[in-house]
């Protein structure tokens, strides 16, 4: 019996590593399997995409910085935000 249930733990652990490799090589493939939609390309190989300005923004927001990198960070984001809006017009 426990050696039943062991094989059957290790068929779904096997299952699931199967899916997750599959969907962490459609990100680094630049798609997602079974979705028809392409990744939007940077305007140059300097400029970030849409998506990629709204990733870093939510992880500078979710993120605690100590006093000396506020500067910095401050002016950072605002060239972040104003090529996001200019993309996005």
């Amino acid at each position: 019996m426990v050696t039943y249930m062991l094989t059957q733990i290790q068929a779904i652990f096997i299952f699931i590593l199967n899916k997750l490799k599959k969907l962490v090589m459609s990100f680094t493939a630049g798609h997602v399997a079974g979705d028809n939609k392409k990744i939007q390309q940077p305007l140059s190989s300097n400029q970030l995409t849409d998506k990629e300005i709204e990733v870093l923004l939510s992880m500078i927001k979710r993120t605690t910085f100590i006093g000396e990198d506020i500067e910095p960070l401050y002016n950072l984001v605002v060239k972040l935000q104003n090529q996001y809006t200019e993309q996005t017009k």
